[in-house]
């Protein structure tokens, strides 16, 4: 597979290299092509957070829920 650098992608995307993070601005659809790999994986915590105008953020999904603690 190739590597991509995030100014090579046209999209809302930034990364902090001072924090490691990777931002989103606005929506983003992660769609699995192959069942053998998730198409998002979250190691540690999975935060959802207000944003300006927004009035809450939300998981929503088709199927269930498998595993885990909640």
């Amino acid at each position: 597979m190739a590597l991509l650098k995030l100014k090579q992608l046209r999209s809302n995307l930034s990364y902090n290299t001072g924090t490691n993070v990777l931002t989103v601005s606005g929506s983003l659809v992660a769609k699995q092509s192959n069942s053998n790999y998730p198409a998002i994986t979250a190691s540690g915590s999975l935060n959802l957070d207000d944003s300006p105008n927004i009035a809450s953020g939300s998981i929503t999904g088709s199927g269930t829920i498998d595993g885990g603690t909640y």
